[in-house]
Formats: C-alpha cells, sequence, structure tokens
C-alpha cells in the first residue's frame, strides 16, 4: 500500500518541481514581443534562473517565429550575418575580455548583445557599431575609430562616483583589424526596455507619470549640462549635451512601485557612425529640451508625433492646462526655458492637479494591473528576488540622492547669483581646520579672512558662524535646521533628509619627530619613511612599546592625539570603522594636546628625552612643521603613499632637510583627490534636503566651488577639487602657519 500511494504522489512531486518552469514560461509569454528577449537576458543573470531558462528558451525563441517577428517589425531589420558573426567571439579590451554570447535587439545606430566578463563573471551589454565600406573608405574609418576610442565615455573631472542616472560606457572598443566595427560595453541596466517599448506595451503615461519622467530627465540634464567631465583620451569637457535625446535612447527601469528613466546613447559618440552624406548637426541645450519635449507629447498621446500633431491644438490629450503650457514651453511653443535647471524648477513648481482627466484613471489602474499580473504569476521566489533587488536599489538611491549637482564653474565669489540675503548661522566641528578658518581675524600675512573675501564680493551674503561640539552635534544641527549647514569631513553614512556638495580634501597625516642633525638615527630615516595601517592601528592599541619591534631604532614609543573631537572621530572611522579608536592599556596612554603645543611636544620628546613619538593630525593644521615629518603610508597591499610632495612632483623623503627646503613642498593633489593616500577624506557642505528654505549651503558651496574659492580653500591647507586651484600660483605648504 505503502508503494501503491508513493507511485500516486510521484506525479504530484514532479508536477511541484515544474511549477517555477511553468511559471516562468508563463511570465515571459506575458511579455510583449519586443521586450520578451530583453527580460529572458535580464532574468539569465542570476545563476539559480539560469538552467530554467535554458529548458525554456526552445519554446519562447523557435528559430523560424523569431526570424519572422524582427522581420515584421517596422522598426527593426532581422540582422544579417555581418552583425551576427561576433557572437561567442571573445572581444578584448584595455580593462578585460567580453565573451558576446546572443543578440539582443537594435537601437539607435547599433546592435545589442548580452555578454559576460570573462574572470569577472560580471554580465556586460556590448552595442556593436558598424562602419560599412560601402559608406566609409579605410581612411574614414580609422578616423571614426579614433575618434570613437576618445570620446566614448565620460567620468566627472573632480573623481567622484555619482549616479545620476546615464549609462556611461565601461570601455570602448575599436576592432583594428577589420576598420568596420567599433564595440561599446556597458553594464547590464543597458538591456532594460527603452521607453519607446514600455509605451508600446503599456500605452499612454497618465499626467503624473509623464511629470515623474520629465523630473528625473531633467535632473538628469542638469547634471550632463552643468557638470566638469574628463574624456577618455584626457580631455577636460565643461557640460555635456546629449543631442540624441528621444524615445528610443530613454530607458525604463522598473522597481517594485518606482521607476526609473536612464539616459544612454550620447550623441557625442552614437552620431560618429552617421555615414558621411548626413549632414552634421550642433548639439544645444535648447534641442535637448525640445527632444524631451516631443517624448513627453509623445507619452501622452501613446505614439511618437510628428512636428503637426503637437503644434495644433486639438492633437493634445486631455492634461491639466499647468503641464500642457509646461510642455509647450519645452517645445518652444510658448517663451522657452533657458536652461534644464529652470525648466526642473518651473516643473517642481507646478500645482499639483485637482481635476484628473477622464482617461487618465483607466490607463493608470490598467497599468497598475500590468505591473501586477506578472510578479503574482512569478510566484514567491520570483517576488523575494525583487524584494532584495529593491532594497539594495533603495540604499544606493539613498546616498546617491544626496549627492548635490555640481554648479557651472565661475571664475569669482562675486560672481555667484542670487545668495541669500539675511543672515543665517552654520557650524563645523570645534577645533576643526574649518573652525579656524571660520574664526580668523582680519587679514594677517597678505590672507584675508573668509570673511573679509565674502564681505567684498557678496556683502549681502551674511553667515555667522557657531562650533558644534562633535561630528554627530554638527549633522544634527543641520537635520533640526539649527544651521543652515555645516562644513564637515565626509566619512560615514549621513541621513537621507541632507544633500551633500564636496568641496575640498584633506587628510590625517601620522607623524613623528624629525632632526635633520640627528637624522641618522631619527625616526624616518629607520622607518624608511613609512608605516602601514596595521602597524599604526597595533602602535596605538598599545602593542609596541618600542620602535624596534617595527624595524626602527631602539627608542621607546610615545602616544599623542590632537585635542579636538574632528580629529579623534577621523582617525577613529578611518583606522578602526565602526570600532573607533581602540582603549589603551594603563601602560601606554595616548596622550591629548592641542596640535601645535603636541608637534612641539614630539621634537622635544626625541632631542631631550631620546624618545619616539608619534602623533596625527589634519595635514591642513600641521603645514610648515618641519620639525615632524609625515609618513608615507601602506594598506591591503599597496605600496606606501607620501601625503606631500615637492614642486618637481617627486614625494619627500627623509634625506631631504625640511626646513631647508620650504616653500618646495605641498600636499600632493592627486594622491588625496583619488584616495591613494589611504587617510585623505573630502570636505563637504552638508544642507537640509528642502526647497522650502533659502539657499543657504548649496550658495556657500557655489562660492567656494569658483575658481577663486578654490584657490582660498588651496591657501588655507585644504587641496582644491579643481586641481587647476592648486597647480597655478601654488601655495606652499611652509609659507602657511608662519605664524605658528
Amino acid at each position: 500500500m505503502a508503494r501503491n500511494c508513493d507511485r500516486a504522489l510521484a506525479p504530484r512531486v514532479d508536477a511541484m518541481k515544474n511549477i517555477p518552469q511553468i511559471l516562468l514560461k508563463r511570465y515571459l509569454r506575458s511579455q510583449p514581443t519586443r521586450i520578451r528577449l530583453s527580460q529572458f537576458n535580464f532574468l539569465s543573470r542570476y545563476a539559480w534562473l539560469s538552467d530554467l531558462l535554458k529548458e525554456i528558451q526552445p519554446e519562447l525563441f523557435p528559430p523560424e517565429p523569431k526570424a519572422e517577428e524582427v522581420v515584421a517589425s517596422p522598426e527593426a531589420e532581422l540582422p544579417d550575418e555581418s552583425v551576427l558573426q561576433i557572437i561567442d567571439a571573445h572581444i578584448r579590451g584595455q580593462r578585460g575580455t567580453y565573451h558576446v554570447e546572443r543578440w539582443i535587439g537594435q537601437r539607435g545606430t547599433g546592435h545589442l548583445f548580452a555578454g559576460m566578463q570573462v574572470g569577472a563573471n560580471q554580465p556586460v551589454v556590448v552595442k556593436e557599431f558598424l562602419l560599412p565600406p560601402r559608406f566609409f573608405n579605410d581612411e574614414e574609418a580609422t578616423e571614426r575609430q579614433q575618434a570613437f576610442t576618445s570620446l566614448a565615455g565620460v567620468k566627472l573631472a573632480d573623481g567622484r562616483v555619482q549616479d545620476s542616472r546615464v549609462l556611461a560606457p565601461l570601455e570602448a572598443i575599436a576592432d583594428t583589424h577589420t576598420f568596420q566595427r567599433c564595440y561599446l560595453v556597458t553594464d547590464s541596466r543597458d538591456a532594460s526596455p527603452t521607453l519607446r517599448q514600455h509605451l508600446s506595451a503599456a500605452g499612454p503615461f497618465s499626467p503624473l507619470q509623464v511629470r515623474e519622467v520629465l523630473d528625473q530627465v531633467l535632473q538628469t540634464l542638469i547634471f550632463l549640462h552643468q557638470q566638469r567631465f574628463v574624456l577618455p583620451a584626457g580631455q577636460l569637457q565643461t557640460g555635456l549635451v546629449h543631442g540624441n535625446l528621444s524615445l528610443d535612447s530613454l530607458l525604463w527601469v522598473e522597481q517594485p512601485e518606482k521607476f526609473f528613466i536612464y539616459l544612454c546613447d550620447l550623441a557625442l559618440w552614437e552620431r560618429l557612425f552617421d555615414p558621411p552624406m548626413v549632414k552634421t548637426i550642433t548639439h544645444t541645450v535648447a534641442q535637448d529640451l525640445m527632444d524631451l519635449g516631443q517624448v513627453a507629447f509623445a507619452l501622452l498621446v501613446g505614439n511618437e508625433p510628428s512636428k503637426q500633431d503637437f503644434t495644433q491644438a486639438q492633437n493634445w490629450p486631455e492634461v491639466d492646462a499647468d503641464l500642457r503650457y509646461f510642455i509647450q514651453r519645452l517645445l518652444a511653443l510658448a517663451p522657452p526655458f533657458e536652461t534644464a535647471a529652470a525648466a526642473r524648477e518651473a516643473l517642481r513648481a507646478l500645482p499639483r492637479p485637482l481635476v484628473v482627466s477622464d482617461t487618465a484613471e483607466p490607463v493608470e489602474l490598467a497599468q497598475r494591473r500590468r505591473r501586477r499580473i506578472p510578479w503574482r504569476n512569478l510566484g514567491l521566489g520570483l517576488v523575494g528576488l525583487l524584494l532584495v533587488g529593491a532594497v539594495g536599489w533603495w540604499l544606493w538611491q539613498r546616498w546617491s540622492s544626496r549627492q548635490a549637482l555640481a554648479q557651472p564653474r565661475l571664475c569669482c565669489l562675486k560672481d555667484v547669483s542670487a545668495v541669500p540675503e539675511e543672515p543665517f548661522l552654520y557650524t563645523a566641528v570645534e577645533g576643526s581646520t574649518w573652525s579656524q578658518i571660520a574664526r580668523q581675524g582680519p587679514t594677517t600675512l597678505g590672507l584675508p579672512s573668509l570673511q573679509e573675501q565674502l564681505a567684498a564680493a557678496q556683502p549681502s551674503f551674511q553667515p555667522v558662524f557657531r562650533p558644534a561640539e562633535s561630528l554627530e552635534a554638527a549633522i544634527a544641527a543641520v537635520e533640526s535646521q539649527e544651521a543652515a549647514f555645516a562644513v564637515i569631513p565626509l566619512v560615514g553614512d549621513l541621513p537621507y533628509t541632507v544633500a551633500t556638495q564636496i568641496i575640498a580634501y584633506d587628510a590625517l597625516a601620522v607623524v613623528v619627530p624629525y632632526s635633520y642633525a640627528q637624522r641618522q638615527r631619527g625616526l624616518p630615516r629607520t622607518l624608511g619613511g613609512q608605516l602601514s595601517l596595521e602597524q599604526v592601528r597595533r602602535l596605538y592599541a598599545g602593542e609596541f612599546f618600542t620602535w624596534r619591534s617595527l624595524g626602527g631604532a631602539d627608542m621607546p614609543v610615545r602616544l599623542y592625539a590632537p585635542e579636538n573631537a574632528e580629529s579623534l572621530a577621523l582617525f577613529g572611522a578611518l583606522l578602526y570603522g565602526q570600532a573607533g579608536l581602540q582603549p589603551q592599556p594603563p601602560t601606554q596612554q595616548v596622550t591629548l594636546l592641542p596640535p601645535l603645543e603636541m608637534l612641539r611636544t614630539l621634537i622635544r620628546d626625541f632631542e631631550t628625552e631620546g624618545v619616539g613619538s608619534i602623533a596625527f593630525a589634519p595635514l591642513s593644521q600641521i603645514s610648515g612643521q618641519c620639525s615632524i615629518y609625515p609618513l608615507a603610508l601602506a594598506d591591503q597591499g599597496r605600496g606606501a603613499t607620501q601625503p606631500l610632495t615637492l614642486t618637481t612632483g617627486d614625494s619627500i623623503t627623509p634625506q631631504i632637510d625640511l626646513c631647508n627646503r620650504k616653500g618646495q613642498y605641498f600636499p600632493d593633489l592627486d594622491a588625496l583627490k583619488t584616495g591613494a593616500y589611504p587617510l585623505s577624506y573630502p570636505i563637504a557642505v552638508i544642507y537640509p534636503l528642502d526647497n522650502r528654505r533659502p539657499p543657504f549651503g548649496q550658495k556657500f558651496a557655489e562660492l567656494m566651488l569658483t575658481d577663486e574659492g578654490q584657490q582660498f580653500l588651496w591657501q588655507k591647507g585644504f587641496v582644491p577639487v579643481h586641481q587647476e586651484a592648486g597647480r597655478v600660483n601654488p601655495r606652499r605648504i611652509s609659507e602657511q602657519n608662519v605664524a605658528n
């Protein structure tokens, strides 16, 4: 009887095993043909689904129907062998090798293929561009290839990594063997459906959805139009125009209860593959805004319009008058916007519509039903996967959304416009470098104070400084809006209610006494001018009592730290993470002293007692002190990096008499900005994310990011965001703090 029960249960068990497969097939078959392959490729990234997808692939994509579908599509031609021959090929670039696995579809002037980065096992999208001989001779093709590798890809000039919803290429590769191909490698998001595909599947957007699309795209255009970028060939470019904005270059990336619009296919590289007979067009900010207006109109009506469609009143759908007028301004049918920033400001000022059109509500409900059905059918496994992805995405967005958009590069403090004209409070940590700058008196040694410079250039801008006891207190003051903004080091997570703008860089220097007369037995020489971060941690944990244990001179160890909360918090965060500065055993205490007294004590310990003392302090606070030597630091198997460099570009060494080389060394701009020196950190203005308040923090950051503001920060010991401020008429370290 038991055997009979087993036989009876066996079909049920097999059926249960097939449930995931059934759900996957049902979900993918529910997708429109155009985006079914994109969704299939998206799900193939997950190892636990890949075997199931391989089993059902023949049913979903039989060879004959697939070819017929592509041929029948009015928007794409079936790719011929010249396109598909790269399938299963390995494309070698400078950053890696990429295995091309399958064709996804055509977009713009190229064809998309799903691939994998060899070795890293990271999914990528490879976009293939052709330079056919019927349009390009060998010389023309070579010129296009060279331009492609020089232009295809952008990074922020200041080194920041910021998710601005622009799909920047990972790598641009030219096939120099045939002169007929180029490849653009991007991450897997590039396989997401375009707005055209989503519009075809979901139908017209509701006015509220169109507002959200406009808001996201305008925010990204502000980023493109105003930021300073570095191109792959090293050229600096202030502001970029998209130049190719359409339903095909906007990607729909959907998460539960939220969607995101990503921009791709910039004209900077996409238009390189237009045949020579195609007229070259100068791309402008105004054209970007007009193109966005056409996209918005298409989303409302459900298809891409001709110019006659949106110039005739009877063709406009039923939407609230405010949104309609806004789109007309984008299309230059009404007074146009001058910038994307002005357009976004106007969009956010639009009143929320009180009456929704008769057609908008049913469309919105229908779209919600379309979104719910696939997830319910996929079952608990896929729901769990999406929830994990949503949490990760939300955490990333929470961080990236707080990064303030950089303002246009201006020359002088006086060039910043629309500064608030009422007094306000701001803060920084007591004892920090910024608190010293804020409290500096009238002009000293030819260097005007911050207050003097602001009063001369912006007399209506009236900041009043009030120090905070700690980093936590400074952040809390901004959160509670007791302070308009704070100037603090950016080393940890911030509340999601505040925005940030980096204005400079600084670092903690780990220093030992330096006496050129006794340099042979001094710590800089016997330690080789360097320590590892692990050795510094163990020193301050009280594990070493003599320097001989670290390969140095036979001298006792004595530990010091600066007597201010910000430096102690930085030391704890950068060296110990969440654990903070470790408690010391009774026999190996850390002595807290004011920075300058601490430095004098180090050299006195060495010269009078023969003690090898060690301390740390912000590099901006110890400038010009030649009786101490900042050690180069190594971390995680990387070579040691020195925070100071000579005017020749070489790092300082223990053999150099620092006191005789005054005016010839200063902070290493590249080492601090890139993080090559492991104890470097950004200095940022943080302010409330509240558009109802006057923009005190935004304007202060804008002032500090002018050329004049960056020079001022360089003179005060910080490393500027814009490196030219540190290279033109550089401020030597030994010229700073001379009065000390």
